[in-house]
């Protein structure tokens, strides 16, 4: 890799090996998430709707002159938003598991998408960014509340696969954040990037979160930790695989 080239055909690669995979399907009539509260399925239903867009970015990716890109960063940026459909298929099936209704429209969804239309790709990718914290740390915190089901192997599918993107769009920032100057301009708008962000996960899942019995304690460290384990990762090359937080 060079610092020109972030390594995007092993990008392409990765993503294109992956493509294949099996798609949604239904999940099993598990009896033991009848008892699950009816707020969680809302709660997946919101994340779904948000898991269904990205077309913008493929299309400013294509049109970017920024000099560390090439041909192979658009094309893992199109198998990257495929990926992200793929969640938003696996998440339908999750919410008709726990018998909810899928929703075609949100506040947060369309905040969420109205800040990427008005920002260049480099904040947008800045904000997608800020998306795979939110969904590792939610879905992480929704898996390990819920019992053992093909429901929560689905999340834990989801959060690994955020993982990868996570490092993704690090690498793409990392190679944006050249001077101590745009380091520190970086750090600034992530930290209250996701401050808004942790506002509005509390806001509009605050009912899930309460009914799951998870401690708002608890979500707030393994978001901190997440948060600057990415900011770690943009600003230094040697930045943690993964954060260390308490339970």
């Amino acid at each position: 890799m060079t610092e020109h080239n972030p390594g995007w055909a092993q990008w392409k690669a990765f993503f294109a090996a992956r493509q294949h995979r099996p798609g949604a399907q239904l999940l099993a009539d598990d009896g033991e998430l009848a008892a699950v509260p009816a707020s969680v399925a809302r709660s997946l239903a919101i994340f779904q709707l948000g898991e269904s867009g990205g077309g913008t970015v493929i299309e400013q990716a294509g049109h970017s002159r920024l000099p560390s890109l090439d041909a192979d960063y658009v094309e893992a940026v199109a198998l990257f938003v495929a990926e992200e459909h793929r969640h938003a298929e696996l998440l339908a099936c999750c919410v008709r598991a726990l018998r909810g209704k899928l929703i075609e429209k949100n506040w947060t969804a369309r905040l969420f998408v109205f800040g990427r239309r008005l920002i260049g790709l480099r904040l947008k990718i800045m904000v997608l960014l800020a998306a795979e914290v939110v969904g590792i740390c939610y879905y992480q915190l929704l898996a390990a509340s819920l019992p053992d089901s093909e429901l929560k192997t689905v999340l834990r599918g989801i959060v690994a696969d955020e993982k990868a993107h996570l490092a993704f769009h690090c690498d793409f920032l990392r190679a944006q954040v050249r001077t101590n100057a745009h380091r520190r301009l970086f750090i600034i708008a992530w930290r209250a990037l996701m401050l808004a962000a942790a506002v509005v996960v509390a806001i509009d899942h605050r009912a899930a979160l309460r009914d799951l019995e998870i401690p708002p304690g608890r979500v707030w460290r393994r978001w901190s930790a997440y948060s600057r384990m990415a900011e770690i990762r943009v600003v230094d090359r040697e930045g943690p695989a993964e954060p260390v937080y308490a339970h």
